[in-house]
């Protein structure tokens, strides 16, 4: 068995605010970080608290939280060497991203994973 070398927690937020002089969008508002402590915390409320299923996208389960406006995912990649990369996926989707399509915005962060798992 091998341990989990690389952690990646994606949260998408929708903005707030307006500035005419930029672009405002969940492009502008993705956070990443590699803290084991937050991945863990999600699969474990994720756990308790599975929500519906939303929809797939290469291979990730989305779903959906019945108490926010907000989908999730957690999915794990084997690596080169014997490596294993954990990535969860927040989307915190309110009135401000109504038109946004969850399922693009996942597509995205994909890519963007994929990209990181490319390089290492």
């Amino acid at each position: 068995m091998t341990a989990i070398t690389h952690v990646y927690n994606y949260t998408v937020r929708c903005p707030h605010y307006n500035d005419p002089q930029h672009e405002v969008s969940w492009k502008n508002h993705i956070e990443l970080n590699h803290s084991s402590e937050i991945a863990l915390k999600r699969i474990t409320k994720w756990h308790s608290e599975s929500g519906e299923l939303a929809f797939e996208d290469a291979g990730f389960i989305v779903r959906k939280a019945t108490d926010e406006k907000a989908f999730f995912a957690v999915q794990s990649s084997r690596l080169k060497n014997d490596g294993h990369a954990l990535v969860t996926f927040k989307l915190f989707l309110d009135e401000c991203c109504d038109q946004e399509d969850p399922k693009a915005i996942v597509s995205h962060l994909i890519a963007d994973y994929h990209d990181r798992l490319e390089k290492i």
